[in-house]
């Protein structure tokens, strides 16, 4: 429970990620009300979800802020580590006290974009979905270890190489770990599984490298 709370505390207390949800949320709120009004005619799911393709990258730089804060702020990991040295059930509370932090934020964001469009059936898939790419995105973070360049490969990889490959002929969109956020019943399995994998990953690097 004590490291529960300090993670709490440490991510609270951290300017970057306070900022980086609230021009989230504004960001959302923003373009809700536009997909909204601008074009009544289409479809009430592409107007609900349209606004979390576009703010689904302050949730991705919200998870790779809050891991990799730890690895660039005066290597405050190894104060972590000689609180906690055990260090697979450390990167469990991590990830899990990341989540409940993030989990209101997401279902604020979720809700200010899916309930202008009329399409409040979405709100708790959409929060879901936000959670499971922040904890994605930390994750990367923690393999990588750098904020700028774990960043540049999950924006990257959502928004230049999804488009890319989802505009090909064939299956693989389905695959691709941001289709949640576009058509959730097919990419949930997707989103699930790419998140489980990474911080399967993420852990295995924690447990055996340095810090």
């Amino acid at each position: 429970m004590n490291v529960a709370r300090a993670e709490l505390r440490k991510l609270l207390t951290l300017p970057s990620l306070r900022l980086t949800a609230l021009l989230t949320w504004a960001a959302t709120l923003l373009l809700a009300y536009a997909y909204a009004y601008a074009d009544r005619d289409a479809p009430l799911d592409d107007a609900a979800l349209a606004p979390l393709g576009y703010t689904q990258a302050g949730f991705l730089v919200l998870g790779v802020l809050a891991a990799a804060s730890e690895y660039e702020e005066g290597g405050q990991i190894h104060t972590t580590l000689l609180a906690m040295p055990r260090r697979l059930p450390l990167h469990v509370v991590k990830a899990l006290t990341l989540g409940a932090v993030t989990l209101p934020v997401a279902a604020v964001t979720a809700a200010t974009s899916t309930l202008p469009a009329g399409g409040a059936t979405w709100t708790p898939a959409a929060t879901a979905y936000l959670t499971l790419t922040t904890l994605l995105a930390a994750a990367v973070a923690g393999v990588v270890r750098r904020a700028v360049p774990a960043a540049i490969l999950l924006l990257g990889l959502y928004f230049i190489a999804g488009p890319l490959l989802r505009a090909r002929p064939g299956g693989i969109a389905a695959y691709l770990p941001d289709t949640a956020a576009l058509d959730p019943p097919r990419g949930a399995a997707a989103t699930v599984a790419w998140t489980a994998a990474v911080l399967a990953l993420a852990a295995l690097t924690f447990h055996r490298r340095d810090a």
